[in-house]
């Protein structure tokens, strides 16, 4: 039996171009949004193409969220999460950023872990944004989060929206580091993409309020904005055994930008 891919955030710019890559390979799909009635509508034209689709509707963040997941996963063996679902700066203050963006994706990770078949791989986004973060009190903040020395740096550095999305970010960037080594006990692997400015209504709403944004998509050497799928793309070649090597890594899918700006 074809085992599982879960999407997080699938009725997003990212999650619908994932989700369509999956089902052209006959993977049954678990896909979630905090959307239901979207989630619902592309998982009923997945459907009329064929495509095998189980939904769950809800807040990542939830306390119970990763145990849901795993009950409607129930018995099914799991291929791979593609885990999109985030909150950019516009979306909300930044300690709830940080809950959704972090705390969220590390309880879903650790619930999910035993339930990978051999070979199976996680896919977190992250953000070019991550690499930003210079101050050395930041960066020692986060490193304490991820040694599980408390969250109170970092939360306390989060002085608004774009700082708790960065810190954010970054700690997802180190989560995948910091989980390979029990992922790959298992014969797993985890790893992350960080995107540049990608052409999604979530970009779109942050470049509108973002003069600095505006003018650093001008200074991409790809000339362009990226698409969602070019980060599925990469979401897929991750999860097949062409990667089998890559795991505990952040890949940067940025257009060049991160590159020119010297990072």
């Amino acid at each position: 039996m074809s085992a599982t891919v879960i999407i997080t955030g699938a009725a997003g710019g990212m999650g619908i171009p994932s989700a369509r890559r999956f089902a052209a390979q006959g993977r049954p799909l678990l896909l979630c949004d905090v959307n239901a009635d979207k989630l619902e509508g592309f998982a009923e034209e997945l459907r009329s193409e064929g495509a095998r689709v189980t939904t769950l509707a809800g807040d990542i963040s939830a306390a119970s969220f990763p145990q849901d997941l795993v009950a409607v996963l129930g018995d099914a063996p799991l291929h791979a999460l593609v885990h999109t679902a985030g909150l950019s700066p516009t979306m909300a203050d930044p300690l709830r950023i940080l809950e959704v963006n972090y705390f969220a994706t590390e309880r879903l990770v650790a619930a999910l872990l035993p339930r990978f078949e051999k070979g199976g791989c996680a896919v977190l986004i992250s953000s070019m944004s991550g690499y930003l973060l210079s101050d050395p009190a930041m960066v020692d903040a986060v490193r304490d989060l991820l040694a599980g020395k408390g969250s109170e740096g970092v939360e306390r550095f989060a002085v608004n929206p774009g700082m708790g999305y960065t810190l954010s970010k970054r700690a997802v960037i180190g989560l995948v580091g910091r989980e390979a080594a029990a992922f790959g006990a298992r014969g797993l692997r985890i790893v992350s993409i960080a995107p540049g400015f990608i052409d999604t209504p979530m970009s779109q709403a942050e470049a509108e309020s973002s003069e600095q944004m505006r003018q650093m998509i001008t200074m991409t050497p790809a000339g362009r904005l990226g698409l969602g799928d070019e980060i599925a793309s990469v979401a897929e070649f991750l999860c097949s055994p062409g990667a089998s090597y890559i795991s505990g890594c952040d890949i940067k899918v940025d257009g060049g930008i991160l590159g020119r700006l010297g990072i």
